[in-house]
């Protein structure tokens, strides 16, 4: 009744779904910047602009979205997420195959109209699918511990779909009609994928809407939450730094070596380590916390990624550069938390108000940290260019590339520090975090009977 243990059935079609996701927002991540600003030109003061309408929609669009989800009428429409992910998953695939088709490839106006169309629409799309996805996970269990497993699985799945998503840069280095044909296949599986997961995932009855609030009202009590807002203030640093990480790799091969594999090999590296880094971090957790571990794993990432600077700084050499690289991957796998962190702060407003409302937090917190995913390219670019990089160019000079050595390792560890600050500041760890746990389980005991109670007289009715 606590449901504390999840089928491997259900994990891995959980896990099913999370490919699709990683597929979407991998690719237009990993791809956005070097399509409009590096391959079609787009002037930097237009990229900027379009990053800041960007970044507004990106931080409205979640709250809005969470809360339709969370007032959804699961008697008329039998569910709150899975109702969305059925109809608008299938569109967004759709609509992600679209935007890479250019609408010109000399005027400006026409190009930042094409800049800020796709990536308003397209994250609409994502802040719905992937919010109420990530929504779904924290209600399917109470135990944190089965939690960490489906992000864990989760992330698996995302290696599997990485692959594509690594040879992504690779095939639009080919041409870009290639990699229109890439994205069409992409598309269409993701499609398949979400039809699968949507017809095996269940929800939870009993954890509905109890009674009714406004989204005013709602993010009141939110804001109340130090558990929120200091994991809210802590992603938003996080964002910001991989950001720089993961959309700038057209830059970073620069200083990888030559082939046509180099962005393979630097995805690989860092999402492989990454992952082994994750499962980690799990291990430790039962000894040491979440909020430790993080600050343990981020203080090391921070350290190592300083020293690799100096090493790399005066040196051409890319086998240090790559030995660089994956040492300081290592100690990346705190991630694997980062939404557990949110639920956690979910289920002290359960517990306080008595109604469920994941998609409200994700949505309101993705109003605080999205502009970050702004906030790191417009920083990236600046970087780049106060160094002298040349867009379009595959051959820069020397001050260019201290500056993509800068970018690499540098820039992402000072966000990273200013990260530590608020996850220290996290209320929930030791014997309060354990009290949590338990007082969630009575409540959760309580609501299935009751559910069960109303069920049975509405059945003898």
């Amino acid at each position: 009744m606590e449901y504390n243990k999840l089928p491997r059935k259900t994990m891995f079609i959980y896990a099913v779904g999370s490919i699709a996701n990683t597929l979407l927002a991998g690719i237009f991540l990993l791809m956005y910047v070097n399509f409009f600003w590096n391959y079609l030109g787009l002037k930097q003061s237009l990229f900027v602009i379009g990053q800041i309408i960007y970044a507004t929609v990106n931080a409205i669009n979640d709250p809005i979205t969470g809360n339709i989800s969370d007032h959804t009428d699961v008697d008329k429409w039998g569910s709150r997420r899975l109702i969305y992910i059925k109809w608008f998953g299938p569109l967004w695939a759709i609509f992600f195959f679209f935007i890479w088709f250019p609408w010109s490839y000399d005027n400006q106006i026409i190009i930042f109209l094409h800049f800020v169309i796709s990536i308003c629409i397209f994250d609409t799309f994502l802040s719905l699918i992937i919010g109420l996805y990530m929504s779904l996970m924290s209600e399917m269990s109470d135990n944190m511990e089965m939690r960490y497993k489906l992000s864990f699985y989760s992330n698996i799945a995302m290696a599997v779909a990485g692959i594509p998503v690594i040879f992504a840069q690779s095939i639009f280095d080919i041409s870009l009609q290639a990699f229109q044909i890439f994205n069409g296949f992409i598309a269409i599986i993701c499609i398949i994928l979400y039809i699968i997961a949507v017809k095996n995932l269940h929800e939870r009855p009993e954890l509905r809407l109890e009674h009714k609030y406004t989204i005013i009202e709602a993010m009141k009590d939110i804001l109340k939450s130090r558990a929120f807002l200091t994991r809210t203030a802590y992603i938003f640093f996080g964002n910001i730094a991989r950001a720089m990480g993961f959309s700038f790799v057209f830059a970073y091969i620069l200083i990888l070596g030559s082939g046509p594999f180099i962005s393979f090999y630097y995805l690989l590296i860092t999402m492989g380590i990454g992952f082994f880094s994750q499962a980690i971090c799990m291990r430790m957790e039962p000894k040491w916390g979440m909020r430790k571990t993080i600050l343990t794993f981020k203080s090391l990432l921070i350290c190592s990624s300083i020293v690799s600077f100096f090493i790399v700084l005066n040196t051409n050499m890319t086998a240090i550069i790559w030995i660089c690289l994956a040492v300081t991957s290592l100690f990346s796998g705190f991630g694997v938390f980062d939404f557990a962190l949110l639920t956690v702060a979910i289920d002290e407003d359960e517990l306080k108000h008595g109604s469920r409302r994941e998609s409200i937090f994700q949505g309101t917190s993705s109003l605080i940290f999205k502009p970050a995913d702004s906030i790191g390219p417009i920083i990236a670019t600046y970087v780049l260019l106060a160094f002298g990089f040349i867009t379009g160019s595959t051959v820069q000079k020397a001050t260019a590339i201290i500056g993509i050595k800068l970018l690499l390792f540098v820039v992402p560890s000072i966000i990273h520090a200013i990260s530590l600050i608020f996850i220290y500041l996290f209320p929930y760890y030791g014997e309060k975090y354990e009290q949590l746990r338990r007082d969630l389980k009575e409540l959760h005991v309580k609501k299935k009977l009751k559910y069960e109670q109303q069920r049975d007289s509405s059945s003898q009715i």
